[in-house]
């Protein structure tokens, strides 16, 4: 990488986090110690020269990989020290959790990498709540959004799934998902760390393909970007598209939830007006309504919306079917919700 690339990306990236990060505030940061939050972790220090904010860094020791894990940590720890300015005083700067993730995946009976984002999110919420931070911020980029959007189209994500991550995020009232780096590929960012000879480490574990995401960037990415060596950017740019549809019948299905709800606890709907929208639409009043109970629709596929939708637009009556943690049936010609 020549020096005006170098200076090229430092700007467009730091353009990104000054236009989000509001001036004095402290944010909450997810350092692995893997190239993508080193380099996120330098540019914030960047923005820092520019104007004052409390960088606080978070870090999760999974227990899964043994001196590796703990190298990792250490890694962190040293970075963490290096980041603080100079004459402070301040000591909690760096937080570490330990977790056994494979353990607790055990107990959940989930899988090793929802259990790991869950008590990940769960870490960061806490650090944001004890500091008054209202940013997360995650070292998601271009390729990592390539592999969601490719793993959600195998499992039959709708329109939603198929936009991708958003760059900002809602996880409560206060609480934004920040993900600056999303339109920079990951060649970019290890172009820059070797040009400023910026150390990091490795986990190995990301070669394994026995996990969903390791076998499309290994097996599947590789073959795709032979047919376009851009792959990951040019799908950046196309998810905007999705987003934006997305955002049209978002919109749509909550102002449907709104006006056709019939009681105030949002489980009772007027079956007529649903039968009148589009299956698009009602497609998202399911998945907004299970939102609104449930908090996300995570892990709800395609499929088993329109299996839903069979029941309610079939219009037989007392006929149920279970949308994961919710019940969905019509009675007395109402659509109601348990």
């Amino acid at each position: 990488m020549n020096p005006q690339e170098l200076k090229k990306l430092e700007n467009k990236v730091l353009e990104i986090l000054k236009n989000s990060i509001p001036k004095k505030s402290a944010v909450v940061v997810g350092i692995s110690g893997g190239p993508d939050s080193v380099f996120l972790l330098h540019m914030l220090q960047k923005l820092q020269k520019i104007q004052p904010i409390k960088i606080i860094i978070a870090h999760v020791n999974h227990l899964l990989r043994g001196k590796e894990s703990l190298s990792d940590e250490k890694f962190v720890k040293d970075l963490a020290k290096a980041c603080l300015p100079a004459g402070t005083a301040e000591k909690h700067i760096f937080h570490l959790l330990k977790k056994d993730v494979n353990k607790l995946s055990k107990t959940l009976k989930q899988g090793l990498e929802e259990t790991g984002r869950k008590i990940r999110y769960e870490f960061f919420q806490e650090l944001a709540k004890e500091y008054k931070a209202k940013l997360i911020i995650t070292a998601h980029h271009a390729d990592d959004n390539l592999e969601t959007i490719l793993m959600n189209f195998v499992r039959g994500a709708g329109v939603k799934g198929l936009a991708g991550m958003k760059e900002l995020e809602n996880l409560t009232k206060n609480l934004t998902l920040f993900r600056p780096l999303l339109q920079f590929s990951k060649q970019h960012i290890l172009d820059y760390l070797k040009t400023k000879k910026i150390p990091y480490k490795i986990d190995k574990s990301n070669k394994n393909t026995i996990y969903t995401r390791n076998y499309i960037r290994h097996k599947i990415i590789p073959s795709l970007k032979k047919l376009n060596p851009n792959l990951a950017e040019t799908t950046a740019k196309n998810t905007k598209n999705f987003r934006e549809i997305s955002h049209l019948v978002d919109t749509h299905a909550k102002a449907w939830i709104k006006k056709n709800s019939l009681k105030k606890n949002l489980k009772e709907f007027n079956i007529k007006t649903f039968h009148n929208e589009s299956p698009a639409l009602q497609k998202e009043i399911i998945l907004q309504i299970y939102k609104t109970h449930i908090g996300n629709t995570q892990d709800i596929e395609s499929p088993q919306v329109d299996e839903v939708l069979k029941i309610i637009n079939s219009g037989l009556g007392n006929k149920r079917k279970q949308l994961q943690k919710l019940t969905f049936f019509i009675k007395n010609n109402i659509l109601k919700v348990l």
